[in-house]
């Protein structure tokens, strides 16, 4: 057998069950430049998947390609049923089953060659006990699972061969009115990308370190709701190419009561 300096590490990263368990748990993004330093603990990872409907998540792409990750999109299928109440809309996501396809088919070449790799599974869902089983029963590989403090299947962790959880750093919440403040002005001074901004992209630019808006991920989401409700930013309805979309935009005269802006002087 391999040491484990030699030892291949195949890698499959649930991208919505890690991402929104460290949202809601801990209210930050992963960090996927950490997650790669864990897994060379294990060896030299010959596969790094992760896998999403990546329309959902369009500024994390870019994070898991820097780390060395290889972003597997699977579109979500949306279903509308009526019920009692009306139509309800049912979104069936069938990113574990691409990922549990993917895991199967490299076991089955790693033991056809007579290889024992280890397969480094990064989710905390209990939907993935029947893959750990055949990983290890079926195909002769080690599985260890990866997932957040607080949101891991205790019967997932006991079916692998081991758990590592991940580490979370500490991030300092800031004052509630200065992440306001902060979100007000990125509004002003930043030109929207797609010509208005929505509530989505605007999610997007405040979780993008390089707009610094101070404290964690879940503060900056909560603020934004925050200021929607105090109606300082305010949506509307408009048509963009062809198509109607949801503008959200900034009362200034609403800011400036808020004490978020500054009232301009005359010249």
């Amino acid at each position: 057998m391999s040491s484990q300096k030699e030892m291949q590490v195949a890698v499959y990263l649930d991208l919505e069950n890690i991402r929104y368990a460290m949202l809601n748990l801990f209210g930050m993004e992963p960090d996927f430049r950490l997650m790669v330093d864990k897994i060379r603990s294990y060896g030299r990872p010959s596969v790094m998947r992760a896998y999403a409907d990546f329309s959902e998540h369009p500024e994390i792409q870019r994070n898991l390609q820097i780390a060395g990750f290889d972003p597997i999109n699977v579109p979500a299928k949306k279903i509308n049923r009526p019920n009692t109440s009306g139509i309800v809309e049912r979104i069936k996501n069938a990113s574990d089953m691409v990922l549990a396809i993917d895991a199967i088919v490299e076991a089955s070449d790693a033991n056809s060659a007579g290889l024992q790799k280890t397969f480094y599974l990064m989710t905390g869902d209990a939907d993935y006990i029947k893959l750990v089983t055949q990983l290890r029963n079926k195909f002769g590989q080690r599985v260890v699972v990866c997932g957040v403090q607080g949101s891991m299947s205790r019967d997932l962790r006991s079916a692998a061969d081991g758990e590592d959880m991940l580490e979370v750093p500490y991030v300092a919440p800031a004052l509630d009115d200065d992440v306001k403040q902060a979100i007000i002005s990125l509004v002003k001074r930043k030109p929207p990308p797609l010509e208005f901004w929505s509530m989505k992209i605007l999610d997007r630019w405040c979780q993008d370190e390089r707009n610094s808006i101070p404290g964690t991920a879940k503060q900056r989401r909560d603020m934004l709701t925050q200021l929607l409700n105090e109606e300082v930013l305010l949506q509307r309805q408009i048509e963009f190419r062809g198509s109607p979309v949801v503008e959200t935009y900034l009362d200034e005269d609403r800011a400036i009561d808020y004490g978020y802006l500054e009232e301009p002087q005359p010249p």
